[in-house]
């Protein structure tokens, strides 16, 4: 089945196609999915306390002062500087009358008074690592903060998390969860469900071993830690797991599907964006590519990377999993967005998440099971031809894969047909407001 699109969307992706042929690297800005049905949003008290707003993720604010009769009337009211001139790609937190900022690499944390606009009421310095620099593969960014009863919480480069008074800025606790010397950084925004602190780590690149691991928010002390690749022991896959598809049915396959004991050093990072169900009990999210890059040293679909999986908070158990792009010698990850909302199919009201992928497809999959709906494509691209919604496998064009050759003209290129760059959904508009990208990219392995 397919999600019907309405006529101006159709109208105006394929006048894209026709006339960019994915050949452009000037970014489109915003192309919309039409999706009608409701979404699970939390009631909207003028706050902004966690990234992606609410925990579906919608980004999406009921807030009404703004609106397109006044819009235009909008001026500069006052400017804040962090004086850094790196990637800054952490949303803001609003916490009552406060804004809290957190940079890139120093990681500073500011807390500015919003009755008082541009003062300061405090800085908190976590002092990262100067070498921790070294191992961020695309910039030392930092993706945001959340804020959980009276505390900030957010990720330093070299792979501490922090949990700060959100009324003083004193550090109330500082957690070592990795090693830059193996590669590892933290660059992800985190999640508190359940008074845990969920986090992800970074360096697919750089031959680490990716996790998502789960902290006490009230001690920092480490919980639970679900390791990418490897024995089903180590990925916490037990009888519960249930994936909807054959390909990701059976024992170990994190070990199975890599040669030797590739797995160690496979990628899989979680260091993306998080999602939760409070109904299902479930928190979604994304893996990052594998490790190394060329596809030819690496034979096999090495699960779990490039995959959706679906856990239970407390105990980081996975309930399923659905890989997207097996093998993946694109770089295309599975780090993306999963926008959680509640549609009618086929008169049926469905459970659903919303992934737009960066192999250029967006993935409409029933949450509770993880059986793909619709993968349609958003974005130009010539990598795939479809998805085969009995088995799940996506089927991708052989011509354009990887490895120790040279490939021209591969659409999407590696940031993906969207990258990080988060979508919003409305539920006024019944639209989902994608950022994506019009890159391709020419590819030789060596």
């Amino acid at each position: 089945m397919a999600i019907v699109l309405p006529g101006g969307y159709r109208s105006i992706m394929e006048d894209f196609q026709n006339h960019s042929h994915g050949r452009s690297s000037v970014p489109i800005v915003v192309a919309l999915l039409a999706l009608a049905g409701q979404i699970q949003n939390q009631v909207d008290d003028g706050q902004w306390i966690m990234p992606a707003k609410n925990y579906a993720s919608t980004r999406f604010s009921t807030l009404t002062q703004i609106n397109a009769g006044n819009v235009n009337q909008l001026r500069l009211a006052w400017t804040f500087s962090t004086g850094l001139t790196r990637g800054h790609e952490a949303a803001p937190l609003v916490v009552g009358n406060t804004m809290y900022v957190v940079t890139p690499w120093p990681n500073i944390l500011y807390a500015l008074d919003l009755t008082n606009p541009g003062m300061t009421k405090w800085t908190y310095s976590p002092h990262p690592s100067a070498s921790s620099q070294e191992v961020a593969c695309c910039d030392v960014v930092n993706r945001g903060a959340a804020y959980y009863e009276g505390r900030i919480y957010y990720n330093t480069l070299d792979m501490h998390t922090v949990a700060v008074d959100a009324q003083t800025g004193k550090e109330v606790w500082m957690a070592t969860l990795g090693d830059i010397n193996h590669g590892e950084s933290l660059t992800m925004a985190p999640l508190v469900v359940k008074g845990k602190v969920i986090v992800g780590n970074s360096g697919g690149e750089f031959g680490v071993r990716g996790w998502l691991a789960a902290l006490d928010a009230g001690t920092g002390k480490l919980l639970w830690k679900a390791y990418s690749t490897g024995p089903d022991k180590d990925v916490l896959i037990g009888p519960n797991f249930k994936p909807f598809y054959k390909a990701d049915q059976g024992p170990d396959l994190g070990t199975k599907t890599w040669q030797g004991e590739q797995w160690k050093i496979g990628g899989g990072s979680a260091w993306g964006w998080i999602s939760y169900d409070p109904d299902l009990d479930l928190i979604y999210y994304g893996t990052s590519n594998p490790g190394p890059w060329d596809a030819d040293q690496r034979p096999g679909d090495n699960k779990w990377i490039s995959t959706l999986f679906a856990r239970r908070p407390e105990t980081g158990e996975a309930i399923w999993a659905y890989q997207m792009n097996p093998h993946d010698d694109h770089d295309y990850d599975g780090v993306n967005e999963n926008v959680l909302l509640d549609l009618t199919i086929h008169g049926q009201l469905r459970k659903v998440l919303a992934h737009p992928d960066r192999n250029a497809r967006m993935y409409v999959m029933d949450r509770a099971t993880g059986e793909v709906l619709s993968a349609e494509p958003f974005a130009y691209q010539n990598t795939s031809e479809g998805v085969d919604l009995k088995t799940g496998r996506i089927k991708t064009v052989a011509a354009k894969g990887t490895g120790l050759k040279t490939v021209r003209d591969i659409c999407p290129a590696s940031p993906g047909g969207k990258d990080w760059q988060p979508s919003a959904f409305s539920p006024r508009t019944g639209l989902l407001y994608i950022p994506h990208n019009n890159l391709c990219m020419d590819f030789e392995g060596v």
